[in-house]
């Protein structure tokens, strides 16, 4: 009986497919339009040695050292230079797409020609400030050495190999506990999205309360004068939709990591069990609202759809600087927020070696599934009506 009620629930629950779209296809619209926005961010394209030209004679010669010197890995170079004998030479190099880009100093300013804004002409740019920083730094240092001696004091002798060597050096002063984690910024857009498709799952659960009261839907009528028992049916019509839930999160996941190859990190066990638990958590809230909102399926809709977004916007889904500000002034939220906990179970997923935030957010996030199964279970027990 129970596993004919499940399968015709499950029949019910395919053939309405304005529910469908929003718990399965609407997500999966909207990381594809994330993904075309911020594509060319998720995807990080490592460095390239740069092809530079400098003009023989022309060039500083520490901004020439440097450049020859500077490398990418410890034997892989940043800049190939090639040396001409003149700016027309370098120039015709430059149009024949032999190198990227050429310097020279002219009237003491560094001159950099390239044939459009890129990444080499960004990095050169930056480069060329920080070997003005270490000129002044020796400059300063000489400046102040022969000061020095001039009132008779007994300085240091400049060592200008020595302070470039300082200035030159890399300081770590953070150990490196990363564990080769390749998440983006961008990532945790996708994060608040995740989160949004499981709290649309509270369509489903509208549907289920929607589907049980003789005063929302002729099937209701049928159901309260049957001698069927009705927590039977909402329990059969729950396992239903979450079986639902849970394909449509799988086939979420597999679109994001597999298709969009977006990094959402490598415990996918734990990623997929949480990704169930939201959608868990989505149709719990929407029987309770179903339960407690009186009026149309539709309306009941509307609101769920306005609570969706709200919390999904608190979680970061338009902007990342709206989850920190509440993070900063309101945290209380994010335990209450059930797409702030998705989210941060995600976050903790990623960031902590141990387990002990994501089994935090996650048991608070099944808590409120639970108190909100027990509040349609108070509201729905006991009900009757003074005609059918």
């Amino acid at each position: 009986m129970i596993n004919m009620l499940f399968l015709t629930r499950l029949k019910v629950l395919l053939k309405r497919k304005s529910t469908l779209f929003w718990v399965l296809l609407f997500p999966i619209l909207l990381a594809s339009a994330e993904y075309f926005a911020f594509g060319k961010f998720i995807k990080s394209t490592p460095i390239e040695t740069i092809s530079i030209g400098i003009i023989e004679n022309e060039t500083p010669e520490l901004l020439e050292n440097v450049l020859k010197e500077a490398k990418i890995e410890d034997d892989k170079n940043l800049y190939e230079v090639i040396v001409y004998s003149d700016t027309l030479t370098a120039s015709q190099a430059l149009e024949d797409k032999k190198i990227e880009l050429y310097l020279y100093e002219n009237n003491e300013k560094i001159e950099v020609v390239a044939n459009s804004n890129s990444t080499a002409l960004t990095i050169t740019h930056s480069l060329i400030e920080e070997v003005k920083i270490i000129e002044k730094t020796i400059s300063d240092a000489y400046k102040s050495y022969y000061e020095d001696l001039a009132a008779g004091k007994n300085p240091t002798e400049v060592n200008p190999e020595e302070i470039l060597a300082n200035i030159s050096k890399d300081a770590d002063y953070f150990k490196d506990i990363s564990n080769s984690k390749n998440a983006t910024f961008y990532t945790f857009y996708f994060y608040s999205l995740i989160a949004m498709a499981c709290l649309y799952a509270a369509l489903f659960g509208v549907s289920i309360i929607n589907d049980i009261r003789a005063d929302r839907s002729s099937l209701g009528i049928r159901i309260s004068s049957s001698v069927a028992s009705k927590h039977k049916l909402i329990i059969t019509y729950f396992l239903a939709s979450a079986l639902l839930q849970m394909i449509s999160s799988i086939i979420l996941y597999v679109y994001l990591a597999f298709v969009l190859k977006v990094a959402l990190g490598e415990n996918v066990g734990l990623i997929l069990i949480t990704l169930i638990l939201g959608g868990i958590a989505g149709i719990s809230i929407g029987m309770l609202i179903g339960a407690l909102v009186r009026g149309s399926e539709s309306k009941c809709q509307g609101i769920i759809t306005c609570i969706s977004l709200g919390c999904s916007c608190l979680a970061g889904l338009m902007s990342v600087d709206v989850k920190h500000l509440v993070d900063k002034y309101m945290g209380f939220i994010n335990y209450i927020n059930p797409a702030a906990l998705i989210t941060n179970s995600l976050y903790a997923l990623y960031y902590y070696d141990t387990y002990t935030k994501y089994i935090i957010y996650t048991c608070v996030l099944l808590g409120i599934s639970l108190l909100a199964i027990l509040g349609v279970i108070l509201k729905t027990r006991g009900e009757k009506y003074a005609s059918l």
